[in-house]
Parts: structure tokens; sequence; C-alpha cells
């Protein structure tokens, strides 16, 4: 086990001994109709999580949330995440200490420390990284969570216009980080997906078996969660917010992985991307969320190169206690580099209904419909269909505790 994540390991152990007071969690029991390409997860190259011979009755997400209180500035948290396609069934998805200084005036400051995940997905705010509009993610923070992890220090400042008689809130967020260098791996040869899996910290995931392989020698599974050259990566933000109605967001993402590194038939990408975020409520009952990304990623240098594009929009509305929510996705890669057989151009876009209903206080039925349409030139390789339509119907059953 690289040394990087033995640390991180270690600390979510002295994070899960009797200090942790507070534990909370979901339990989301899945049904699952799917008419789609062999999926990602088995080494296909379909953009769901589940395909025709892997739905049915599925365990959507199980996880166990830790906090505690170590004193009134330091607090911590553990996340424990299971999935029934996974090698070892239950993982880490998340370990890390808070500090918070008492504050002398308007401005808070916030130390995180440990494995957590970039602060970008407005879908992600259920306990342990889970979304609560849709089952699934939007196709940018669904490859948040499969190949990102923040394992490093960051620094957050934020002045709420509350303390100070105001409505507008700012806020600016920096992070160093290090073991993400193979991120955008996944991106160059699956493509984009959609779904709600999350990488567990010790956790390999399947690459689809294209040609490149034999002739870069990459491991036909991907370590994400790796430190392969000694370098920090960073990413810096900005935030504002007024009156509780209104959220944007900016950030700029860069792992500055070394693109000539390879160790243990993984290749270290280099990873860029410039992030834009909307949240806007005008009232109770309606929501409106939205996220741009653009960035680049190459390895080799330039050997494999590709720019990238994703957005979404979703638009969410309450009825009493239910919720009705609409998303449309676009997303595309471009490649420019010295590998013209490695073809890893793609165009697409989804659409996802969903429909969640309260049972009682603590339970939750909730109804998704989900079609990816993509374009894909690399699947000729294995001799697929280059156009594929990917559709799932899912009934959840979820328990929070």
């Amino acid at each position: 086990m690289p040394p990087v994540r033995t640390l991180w390991l270690s600390l979510a152990v002295l994070l899960a001994t009797p200090v942790l007071a507070d534990w909370e969690g979901l339990l989301d029991l899945r049904a699952v109709s799917a008419r789609a390409s062999p999926s990602w997860l088995e080494a296909g190259m379909g953009k769901q999580r589940w395909d025709d011979r892997h739905d049915g009755l599925r365990l959507g997400q199980a996880v166990l949330v830790g906090r505690t209180e170590l004193f009134d500035e330091l607090s911590g948290a553990v996340v424990i995440d299971a999935a029934d396609n996974r090698r070892h069934g239950i993982d880490l998805s998340e370990a890390w200490l808070a500090y918070k200084p008492m504050p002398s005036g308007p401005w808070r400051s916030r130390f995180k420390l440990g494995a957590f995940f970039p602060a970008l997905s407005l879908e992600h705010d259920g306990p342990g990284w889970t979304t609560t509009r849709t089952l699934s993610a939007s196709a940018i923070n669904s490859w948040l969570g499969e190949e990102f992890r923040t394992l490093g220090l960051e620094y957050s400042l934020s002045r709420p216009g509350i303390f100070v008689g105001s409505p507008h809130d700012f806020g600016l967020t920096v992070a160093l980080f290090k073991a993400n260098d193979p991120a955008g791996t996944l991106l160059a040869w699956r493509g984009w997906a959609m779904g709600d899996r999350i990488t567990g910290l010790s956790e390999t995931l399947p690459l689809p078996p294209l040609p490149i392989y034999e002739s870069l020698r990459q491991d036909a599974r991907l370590d994400n969660f790796r430190e392969m050259d000694g370098r920090y990566g960073y990413y810096a933000g900005l935030q504002y917010g007024y009156a509780g109605r209104l959220n944007l967001s900016a950030l700029h993402y860069d792992n500055r992985a070394d693109p000539t590194v390879v160790q243990g038939g993984q290749w270290a990408w280099r990873t860029r991307f410039d992030h834009l975020g909307l949240q806007y409520r005008p009232d109770a009952d309606w929501e409106l969320l939205g996220q741009v990304m653009r960035g680049d990623t190459n390895t080799g240098p330039r050997l494999v190169y590709l720019d990238f594009r994703a957005w979404y929009a979703l638009l969410a509305r309450r009825l009493g206690e239910d919720r009705l929510a609409v998303r449309y996705d676009h997303f595309m890669t471009r490649q420019d580099d010295r590998l013209p057989f490695d073809n890893n151009d793609e165009n697409g876009h989804a659409l996802t209904l969903s429909y969640s209903h309260a049972l009682a206080r603590d339970w939750q039925l909730m109804a998704e419909w989900l079609r990816v349409f993509s374009q894909r030139p690399a699947r000729a390789q294995l001799g697929l269909p280059v156009r594929a339509r990917d559709d799932s119907l899912s009934l959840a059953l979820r328990w929070h505790f």
C-alpha cells in the first residue's frame, strides 16, 4: 500500500475509536431495470452503473458517517461506504480532521486535513457525500466521485453576511494535496459516465480492454489515489452568496502530475480544469442547480492528450414533503495527441427524471429514469456500435438513520 494512503487510513483508524460520539448513515436498497451497454464497472464501455446483466435487486448505497468534537475548535469525521460491485465490499471514502479557530471578527477560518472530496458538487449534500435530489449524479460529479479525492490540507476563509448585517456572503478556499496523480485515466479511456458510485480509498477500478494498454503497458485496473512524482497539486476557489437564495462558485484545479512518470502499471496524468457553479432558490419550493467544467488532461507527455467539457442544469420542485427533479447533461472530449489510432473523442447528453416521496420520518421512496446518449469511436475497437443509448429505471427505498 502506498505510504500516503497508509497515512490517511491510519488517521481513519485513529478517528474510529470511542471518541466518535455522533453516528449517522444511509441505507439505499435499489430495484433496477436497465437496457444499457456493458457497464464500465464490468470493464465495458457503458455509461451507467448497471447494465442488462447486472440489474435487478441491488444495494444502491450503504454509508456510515462517524463524527467527533475533540474540543470546541477541533472536529473530525470518518466515512465508511459499501457497494455490492466492489471487490472487498466495504471501504473508506473519507477521513479528516477540521480545526476552526475562534473568530475575533466577521471572518471565519477553517483548516481541514485528511482525505475528502473537493468542495465542488452541488448535488452531494446527503450523508457521506450522497445525492438527495436524484439517485444518479451529473456527469461532472460522477467523475469527481470516481477519480478524485483531496489527500492533503484545505484552508477556507468565509465572511457570512449575517455577522455584519449584510445579505452578502463571501468565501475563499485553497488546498494542497498529493496522491491523485492518475486522475484523468478513466475520463480519457472510458469517457464520461453517470451514476452514484463512490470510489473507496483502497479500491482499484476496471478499464475497458483497449489495444492501447499493450502499447503503454497500462494495468487493466486503475489505482486512482497513488502518489507517483512527489509533486503537490492544488486548487483555489471563490464563493459568493446572497440572502440565502443565490450561491455562486468558481474554482481552478491542477494536480500538477508529471506526465512522464510510470509506476507499477500506472501512468501519471496532468489534469487541470476550471469550474463554475450556480445554486438559486427563488423561494422555499423551487431550486435551480448548474455546473460547468472545462479542462484538459494528458500523459506521455502528450502521448495521450484531450480537452474535456461538461455542464448540466437541474430544476427541482418541492411538492409538500415530496420533490420532483429534472436534469439535463451535456459532455464531450476532444483528443489532440500523437496516437491517432487511440481515438478518445466523445459527444453525449443525458436526461434524468426523479421523484422522491417521504414515507415516514426516516424513510423515503425515490424513483428515477435516466437516459444517456453517447457517441465514442473507440467502441469500434471492441466490436461495439459507436453510438449507444443507455437507459435505466430505478426504484430506491432509503432509510436515514
